[in-house]
């Protein structure tokens, strides 16, 4: 046992500098003189079967990185790669030694610091040689590496991408990456059931939260897993965060924007093709699934507008990302949506919001293919918690076909549960009405919709409120008139046929895609409920004369107050000469 010990002691102290040796040698070489190994402390214990690497680190030579550069032979990617350590478990080193084959149990990585920076300046130079692979680097020393595991635990990525003069990081840590059954030998260079030489890699990420450059929001995502075996990726209580108070949001921004606030209890990507993504920056994916996922969109009015520069339309904006995209399909459920505006001058918000909402998309993609030319949105969702809506939405994915198509219905309901949001945005409280079926379709351009609507209604009266006061208050003759003279009780009227509105709205490019719709549905609604011009001049004409009488009612309650001023002062005169 002694002279085992000693044998083995004295191998290993002589096979140390050698294996050292012959790593540093072979990453130098193989990498044309780009990286340097360096390791603090190697150790071998041959009757454990276990080799110990202390601080190992992959640092790449800057001088020598120039050079390939001014060489055109330099790498898109860089990395520094740097670990506590690196433990080799139940190592067969007589097949390393006699077939020079590496077979492992288990390799532990325990905190790994990886940077990674992509510079997509640099040009390689095209010499018509294909690089190696992994495998190739590796086969003059060793035939077949086989490891049962792989675990890396306790990891840090940084992730930089330069791009002319704009420069994205991204950094994560708590990773924990596990690889199962990693094979390298020649038939697992062409095994397609194995991804970087593993049946399956499974990478997990908690807590992970990032603020975005603007400093305005959080990302945050409580738990992601990764699995290349079925291509899932699968984020737990994913949210949007914005930093700042509703009231302070836009204040800090210094101009009028949208705050938002999403979050969703679930992720889902399937069929993920993580190659692309990897090494092409590519985003394809069969399905992206949505679980419960909550939106709250919050504008303050009272902000003055800066950014007045033309807004892009939902399908010109994937036309701008700079990788390929293509998501064969979008799902949503159990989603929420609410929106709150605080009009201009105004203390109290109005708040429009949408429960049950259920949406799949399909074709979510930038790439030009006939045979996909569209992106098809079907969506339903509660009004307020009460009418039905359902709507359809076909976008052209080629950015040279302008017009788009939105088709949308909404089933009977009581009109009052609109009034949290008309209260304050349009200064009008309905006091009775149902909905009986409202149809509408739009056909759009970047500069204007046509939009048709056929909205059928009962018992329709409303109430219009004080702008400065929120309530009824002096408004009572108002109110008569635009309910005698403006809107109709109802559509259809008795022995009268059904209104069909038939519009034309101008959009304003300075605002979004939303703001358009809106504006194109709100500019059919008024003829649908008996509002026209004639109707319009009409009020205008009754309000001028109602100014005009209140001016003048006005005029004759101030002259009769002073005229009894002066009455009064001339009987306190008399009263005192007396």
């Amino acid at each position: 046992m002694l002279l085992l010990g000693g044998a083995a002691w004295y191998l290993a102290l002589r096979l140390e500098p050698i294996l050292k040796e012959q790593l540093q040698k072979q990453v130098h070489q193989d990498s044309n003189g780009l990286y340097q190994l360096e390791i603090k402390k190697l150790s071998i214990k041959l009757f454990l079967g276990r080799i110990y690497f202390t601080e190992p680190r992959l640092v790449p030579d800057s001088m020598r990185l120039r050079q390939l550069r001014l060489a055109h032979q330099a790498p898109l990617s860089v990395f520094n790669v740097s670990c506590q350590s690196i433990v080799l478990s139940d190592v067969d080193f007589w097949h390393l030694y006699k077939k020079k084959q590496l077979s492992i149990g288990l390799l532990m990585v325990k905190q790994p610091k990886l940077l990674l920076v992509r510079d997509l300046t640099v040009t390689p130079k095209k010499d018509g040689q294909t690089r190696k692979s992994l495998y190739q680097l590796v086969k003059p020393i060793l035939n077949r590496i086989s490891l049962a595991e792989i675990k890396i635990v306790d990891g840090e990525v940084n992730y930089k991408r330069v791009y002319a003069d704009r420069i994205t990081s991204l950094k994560l840590n708590k990773i924990t990456v596990l690889f199962d059954d990693f094979l390298m030998d020649s038939l697992a260079e062409i095994d397609i059931t194995r991804f970087f030489y593993s049946k399956n890699i499974h990478v997990q990420i908690d807590d992970y939260s990032y603020l975005t450059p603007s400093n305005r929001y959080k990302i945050f995502v409580k738990q992601f897993n990764l699995s290349t075996q079925d291509s899932t990726v699968i984020a737990q209580n994913a949210s949007l965060i914005p930093q700042y108070k509703k009231m302070d949001f836009a204040r800090k921004a210094g101009e009028q924007i949208d705050r938002f606030n999403i979050n969703t209890d679930s992720l889902i990507i399937q069929g993920f093709h993580l190659k692309s993504f990897l090494f092409d920056e590519r985003i394809f994916a069969n399905k992206v699934e949505l679980i419960r996922p909550s939106l709250e969109a919050f504008r303050d009015k009272n902000i003055p507008r800066k950014d007045l520069k033309e807004k892009l339309l939902f399908h010109e904006m994937l036309q701008t990302i700079d990788h390929e995209v293509l998501i064969k399909k979008v799902t949503i459920n159990e989603g929420r949506i609410e929106y709150e505006e605080k009009p201009q001058g105004k203390s109290k918000s109005g708040t429009v919001f949408f429960t049950n909402l259920k949406a799949t998309f399909t074709n979510v993609s930038n790439l030009l293919d006939p045979a996909r030319p569209t992106i098809d949105i079907k969506s339903s969702a509660y009004l307020m918690g009460s009418g039905e809506m359902n709507f359809e939405f076909r976008f052209p994915v080629n950015p040279a076909e302008k017009t788009f198509t939105v088709n949308g219905s909404i089933r009977a309901m009581d009109l009052r549960r609109l009034n949290p949001a008309i209260d304050q945005l349009a200064f009008v409280r309905v006091k009775s009405g149902r909905l009986k079926s409202l149809n509408f379709s739009i056909k759009a351009t970047p500069i204007a919709s046509k939009t048709y609507m056929k909205f059928l209604y009962d018992d329709l009266e409303i109430q219009l409120l004080n702008k400065e006061t929120g309530t009824t208050e002096k408004q009572g003759l108002a109110t008569t008139l635009v309910n005698a003279v403006i809107i109709d009780k109802s559509n259809p009227i008795p022995q009268v046929p059904v209104r069909i509105a038939n519009v034309i709205y101008q959009r304003d490019k300075t605002r979004s895609v939303f703001n358009f719709l809106w504006k194109s549905i709100f500019t059919a609604l008024k003829p649908s409920v008996g509002i026209n011009d004639k109707k319009e001049s009409k009020i205008k004409e009754m309000e001028e004369k109602f100014k005009a009488l209140k001016l003048r009612s006005k005029k004759k309650k101030e002259d009769k107050r002073r005229k009894d001023e002066i009455e009064k002062q001339l009987q306190k005169e008399k009263r005192s000469n007396s």
